[in-house]
């Protein structure tokens, strides 16, 4: 496939091979752009503002509907391009592009309410004098070019968080996806192009560096959202703030699921299951430890070995296939060096499912831990399906487990007493607690982001559009 510049398709002589990580072959090639090409990309999102701010609020709004109504036209051929990028099974892939569609209806409906304003009378003020014959207006203004940067493993849901509500505003976007996984949102690319005009959404390939550094560099780009690790992220907005743009980040996670002695076990289990071996546990958002009440571990960790074991590891093109496999060979070999950790500082593995020799299949694994143990596990973000089981003999030494980590993102709490459950929520430094229920939930129009390393901002359809637009004070005196 080939990268969208200003409507047109670009390629290159240099490519980038897209490899299904379920068989290793090779699915397409993308290409690499030059750093030229990204500044004429970026160039055209510029000239672009002025076509896309010359659209009503009401036509940019029905054209976001369009572009749902040409997803779902689409669905079968998207989700099947994901799977093949992505290794997700294609039950899941068809939800999310069904999701990516309702993400682009929400932000045809919700950009009414950013732009509806705010008119003050000043005669509410004493200072300054002569307040009685001044009237002032708040009002929303788009910002510009938006540069976005995406993770490899919700091509389709994070392409729309980020050029649903860029577009509804009027700002045009120069969108640069995974080279793990560019062919899903390069397909999406092309049919918002087919409704807005050329240049109001690009999608750059390419060097990652090399991209986000001419996000950072370029005057004419004015906000930078990033989904990815802390470490890029992070690195990437301190280098963007100095330059006087804004930034959205939505980094890494570690989070926690705390089941309590009173839980329904059966419910909690089936929410660890979803929460860690979905798609792998390659989500921000993924349950990354199981924090579990003494009385209880043995139990829980029966259940939840008996669930896992049932677990279907095949074609993720099969709509019976659970499990799939990690992004890359670089991917698997991270999981191996955290097992190895794991097991050399005294874990316990409880569960080890069969080892599949084809693709980058990882098996299923399920560790017991002790509390504050020095395990990169428990410590850093595991984009991958081991699950650590740790016991604690109290609420207060759960709420401090939980809360070890640099991360804050989500939290899950598993107990029938709610009051006990929100003392607990308020002692989480995370940015969502779900009681009795899977961390592995998001709502697109509720804020989504973290405390610590886990973001700057919080990302829903409303809350990235306020994010994507500049506040204007306008003041009359007669």
């Amino acid at each position: 496939m080939e990268a969208l510049i200003g409507g047109k398709r670009i390629s290159s002589e240099s490519k980038i091979s897209v490899r299904n990580p379920a068989t290793m072959e090779t699915v397409d090639t993308v290409p690499s752009l030059s750093r030229e090409q990204v500044k004429e990309a970026i160039e055209s999102a510029w000239t672009a503002l002025d076509a896309l701010n010359s659209l009503s609020i009401a036509k940019r709004s029905r054209l976001l509907l369009q572009v749902s109504q040409l997803i779902r036209e689409n669905l079968q051929e998207l989700a099947i391009t994901m799977t093949r990028e992505t290794g997700r099974p294609i039950k899941s892939s068809k939800g999310e592009i069904e999701r990516t569609a309702q993400i682009f209806e929400l932000a045809s409906s919700e950009v009414r309410r950013i732009f509806e304003g705010k008119y003050i009378p000043l005669q509410e003020y004493e200072f300054p004098a002569g307040n009685e014959r001044r009237m002032a207006l708040i009002a929303r203004e788009p910002i510009g070019v938006v540069g976005a940067i995406t993770p490899f493993n919700f091509p389709a849901a994070s392409f729309a968080h980020k050029v649903a509500p860029s577009l509804a505003v009027g700002n045009s976007v120069v969108f640069k996806p995974s080279s793990l996984t560019p062919l899903t949102q390069l397909k999406l690319g092309e049919l918002v192009s087919r409704v807005f005009p050329p240049g109001a959404i690009n999608v750059v390939t390419g060097d990652s560096s090399m991209i986000g550094d001419e996000f950072v560099t370029n005057p004419k780009v004015s906000v930078i959202t990033f989904t990815g690790s802390a470490s890029v992220g992070l690195g990437l907005a301190s280098r963007a703030i100095r330059e006087g743009k804004r930034v959205i980040m939505e980094l890494g996670g570690s989070d926690a699921m705390i089941v309590l002695e009173d839980a329904d076990l059966k419910r909690a289990v089936k929410s660890a299951l979803l929460g860690r071996y979905d798609f792998a546990g390659q989500f921000c958002n993924a349950t990354k430890s199981v924090i579990v009440r003494k009385e209880i571990e043995d139990k829980f960790s029966a259940l939840l070995r008996e669930e896992v074991s049932k677990l279907r590891i095949g074609d993720p093109l099969d709509e019976n296939t659970d499990l799939s496999p990690l992004i890359s060979g670089e991917a698997k070999e991270r999981m191996k060096l955290f097992l190895d950790d794991a097991v050399s500082k005294g874990g316990e593995i409880i569960y080890k499912g069969e080892v599949q020799e084809r693709g980058n299949y990882f098996p299923p694994v399920i560790l017991r831990l002790r509390p504050f143990s020095d395990l990169k596990v428990l410590k850093e973000e595991v984009f991958g399906p081991i699950l650590p089981i740790v016991s604690v003999d109290s609420d207060n030494e759960a709420v401090d487990v939980a809360n070890s980590t640099e991360y804050g993102l989500d939290a899950s709490i598993f107990t029938k007493d709610f009051g006990r459950a929100l003392r607990i929520a308020s002692r989480l430094k995370v940015g969502t607690v779900v009681i009795n229920d899977t961390t592995r939930l998001r709502w697109d129009n509720l804020p989504f982001g973290g405390t610590k390393k886990s973001g700057i901002g919080r990302e829903s359809i409303l809350d990235t559009m306020l994010e994507m637009t500049e506040t204007k004070l306008i003041v009359y005196s007669d």
